[in-house]
């Protein structure tokens, strides 16, 4: 077994490569919070670390989200918003 951790594999050009989908989805909110966490270092400042997840990356997850639309070919969703209690939807 091959586990694949990445944004924007659910896209179509690499939808036959997988044989089970799990896609991982956390609000715009916390992905801010952490961010703001996480990436001062890299970034210098909490400023510019969301500056740049507003300018660049949320952008470019909501255009993929409405083109690919991932949480629907997914096999199981994971909302990872809250670590300590992650919810598992499996697909019908």
């Amino acid at each position: 077994m091959l586990l694949f951790d990445g944004v924007f594999l659910l896209r179509p050009e690499l939808n036959d490569s997988w044989d089970f989908r799990i896609f991982v989805w956390v609000d715009e909110e916390e992905i801010l919070r952490r961010a703001a966490e996480r990436d001062v270092t890299r970034f210098g400042s909490r400023e510019a670390v969301l500056t740049r997840y507003r300018r660049r990356y949320l952008p470019a997850q909501g255009i993929y989200a409405d083109a690919v639309r991932p949480r629907e070919k997914a096999d199981v969703v994971i909302d990872n918003s809250d670590p300590a209690r992650p919810t598992v939807y499996w697909r019908d």
